[in-house]
């Protein structure tokens, strides 16, 4: 991620950085390191509940917060869904 908010900042003439100034590989290369972050624990339970965090949480944001669909979309019981947005503290994540 460093590494491409310094090219970025480099790369930009403009004093602030739009989403319209970031490249697909770039992008793709800033995703690559975000997921390296899931490793750069020793324990596979801890990683495994990052993962899975990030995971719901998006899942969620690509719903609106909606359980019904998300669990729906990732394969889970929406009983299991919420203990895990519980768990997890994902509550602002769910449909108002």
């Amino acid at each position: 991620m460093r590494k491409l908010t310094e090219r970025l900042v480099i790369m930009v003439p403009d004093k602030t950085i739009h989403a319209k100034n970031i490249q697909l590989p770039l992008y793709q290369e800033a995703e690559e390191k975000i997921s390296e972050s899931f490793l750069m624990t020793d324990s596979y339970k801890e990683a495994k509940n990052r993962f899975e965090k990030a995971f719901i949480a998006k899942k969620l944001r690509e719903f609106n917060g909606n359980i019904s669909q998300t669990a729906e979309a990732i394969g889970v019981e929406r009983s299991n869904l919420h203990k895990k947005i519980k768990a997890y503290g994902l509550d602002d994540f769910r449909s108002q």
